[in-house]
């Protein structure tokens, strides 16, 4: 009993030594060292990553490296299939009336590999304009349309899209609703002055909505570039190239270009040409060009104030025994309206063209003597286009100057 006591008063006073020692705090933080030890033992051996695959591809730009990358890119591609299957599990939709309306999940857009839309505005893709061969609408040397949709594309009267004069089609024989209109009833020389007075209608209201409202107008637009239509063109090539083609019967028709145009300088300048049926052009709204078949432009009653917009100019013959005709010298400062009309009375055939001479030029002269004068141009022609000009085989035969001043159109911001 004394041994025990004895041993036991000597562990005690052993571990009171200990205490005063701060061994219970050495216990503890060994302990504590031991554990964090052991924990980041199974940590670092539980998140270690897997060893990284690598694919090496052949450098240097040989055929073993462009194999390479092709297999390369069929890998990536076909992950990227894998993993838009698995993103996508596959369900049945089953639809039980014919008109139900089917709503189709979006697909991942990261996923999907896109085509280089570069590819698809390049290449075949291409505008019209001039064909030796007579692409599109023309025959022979003509213009043809050869445009694709979608693309800017020349046509007779005008380039569908693109810049230019802003021109529009308009029948005589119906109005806005395709109703019938009180026209061409007469005789065929009652028929042509029915026609004048119309088109005098609208010029004296400086062809505004209000009077231009009561004809049907075909919804497509073209843009003048530069007026030179083959005579032996069918006047049906008229509503085709504004696409009105299966409203429109091919007699009764005109086209009103309009806009605000600078001259290449501030000198003064004459319009010449021709046009069967119809051919006017206004400056300001005033006519200054009566290029028409037969006269259009109704006399005031004062001496030589229409003469002078009608002047003969001899010349190559346009049509038939017409030549082009001249009109009255303008001097153009800045911006300046201008109207255009060319149009078609009893149908068959129609073409012309718009010539422009500035005075005191130098230009080339007929045997004849008349100068040969370049076309009235709202648009400035690249190399491919002027050369496809002066290969064009009505141009070749009324002789045109390749060097076309352009009247730069400014754009409206109510347009």
């Amino acid at each position: 009993m004394d041994e025990v006591s004895a041993a036991g008063k000597k562990d005690h006073v052993f571990v009171s030594y200990w205490r005063k020692a701060g061994g219970g705090s050495l216990s503890v933080s060994i302990a504590l060292h031991v554990a964090l030890l052991v924990a980041a033992y199974f940590i670092v051996d539980t998140i270690s990553p897997p060893e990284a695959k690598v694919d090496f591809v052949p450098g240097g730009g040989s055929k073993a490296a462009a194999q390479a990358s092709q297999e390369r890119t069929h890998q990536v591609q076909q992950k990227k299939f894998n993993k838009m299957q698995q993103s996508m599990p596959m369900k049945r939709i089953v639809v039980e009336s014919s008109s139900a309306t089917i709503s189709l999940p979006d697909l991942p857009l990261e996923d999907i590999d896109l085509p280089d839309t570069s590819s698809m505005m390049g290449g075949a893709m291409g505008g019209g304009g001039f064909g030796s061969a007579g692409v599109g609408l023309g025959s022979g040397n003509g213009i043809g349309s050869g445009a694709m949709k979608g693309f800017a594309g020349m046509t007779f009267f005008g380039k569908i899209g693109g810049d230019g004069i802003p021109g529009s089609f308009y029948d005589l024989k119906q109005d806005r609703k395709r109703q019938p209109l009180t026209y061409g009833r007469g005789n065929q020389a009652e028929t042509f002055r029915e026609y004048a007075g119309h088109i005098n209608k609208v010029a004296a209201r400086r062809f505004g909505a209000s009077v231009l409202d009561g004809y049907y107008k075909a919804s497509q637009e073209v843009n003048f570039t530069y007026l030179l239509v083959p005579t032996d063109t069918l006047a049906t090539e008229g509503p085709k190239c504004f696409g009105a083609e299966k409203e429109v019967q091919p007699s009764g028709w005109f086209v009103h270009y309009t806009g605000n145009v600078v001259a290449p300088d501030n000198g003064e300048w004459r319009f010449v040409g021709f046009f069967d049926d119809l051919l006017i052009v206004y400056i300001n709204g005033k006519p200054v060009l009566d290029g028409s078949w037969n006269p259009m432009v109704e006399r005031s009653g004062r001496n030589g104030d229409v003469d002078d917009i009608r002047q003969e100019f001899r010349g190559p013959s346009i049509a038939g025994d017409r030549t082009a005709y001249v009109g009255r010298w303008i001097k153009f400062s800045g911006s300046t309206r201008i109207d255009i009309v060319v149009g078609e009375t009893p149908g068959g055939k129609v073409g012309g063209l718009l010539m422009v001479e500035k005075k005191g030029a130098t230009y080339e002269r007929r045997a004849d003597g008349t100068p040969i004068l370049p076309l009235f141009s709202a648009v400035a022609l690249d190399a491919g286009e002027k050369k496809g000009l002066m290969e064009n085989a009505f141009a070749k035969r009324v002789q045109v100057d390749p060097n076309m001043p352009v009247f730069e159109v400014k754009k409206s911001v109510f347009r």
